[in-house]
């Protein structure tokens, strides 16, 4: 099911050629609004569209932080759980709510570990030589975060992870000891970029 953004007080790309003004209609599915009206306001921030008649540039706005409501978690993928990879209904058939595309703070390595199908990446936090690794946060239910533990596979875990802002949140690990075998993919900057760049 997908639910229509709400439109924001200008169109969020330029004019078009003859002066009328530019439009676009942003969808998402359920639970996905936060992410929508993120993209909505860099497109309008990136058109430089000035304030209706005046000319004036429009103030620069911020979206409150996305937060899970009362009773859930944010729980953090770093990999096959995120959005639109093979893993992720297992958030989402619990009621997962999308929040945001994030990073955490610069002290970890990101690993393509051994085995698969599907190919999993595990995170790993370092004392020294870390980086900071593209991840998701997504709300769930807080009583339903054991229905979620149980289908992780060892060598992987839930922790907490660090993220650049300062937050700390539950997040998707791994044990020194699955990392035997395992490939360094930190260079990518997250697991999207380094499947993409398999694919090439």
């Amino acid at each position: 099911m997908f639910s229509i953004l709400r439109a924001p007080r200008t169109e969020p790309i330029a004019a078009r050629s003859d002066g009328g003004p530019g439009n676009v209609t942003l969808l998402a599915r359920s639970g996905q609004d936060a992410l929508t009206e993120g993209l909505a306001q860099a497109l309008q921030a990136d058109a430089q569209v000035p304030m209706g008649a005046t000319g004036k540039p429009l103030p620069a706005t911020a979206l409150p932080q996305p937060a899970p409501l009362p009773g859930e978690t944010a729980i953090a993928p770093v990999g096959a759980h995120m959005a639109g990879l093979p893993l992720n209904p297992q958030i989402t058939s619990l009621g997962g709510r999308f929040l945001e595309a994030t990073e955490t703070a610069p002290c970890y390595r990101l690993f393509a570990l051994a085995g698969g199908p599907p190919a999993r990446p595990g995170l790993f936090r370092v004392a020294a030589q870390g980086a900071s690794v593209a991840l998701e946060l997504w709300s769930v239910s807080t009583p339903m975060l054991g229905a979620l533990l149980v289908q992780i596979p060892s060598p992987l875990g839930l922790g907490r992870v660090a993220l650049a802002d300062g937050r700390n949140v539950v997040g998707f690990v791994v044990e020194q000891a699955g990392l035997d075998q395992s490939e360094d993919t930190t260079s990518y900057g997250g697991w999207r970029a380094f499947l993409a760049a398999r694919l090439d």
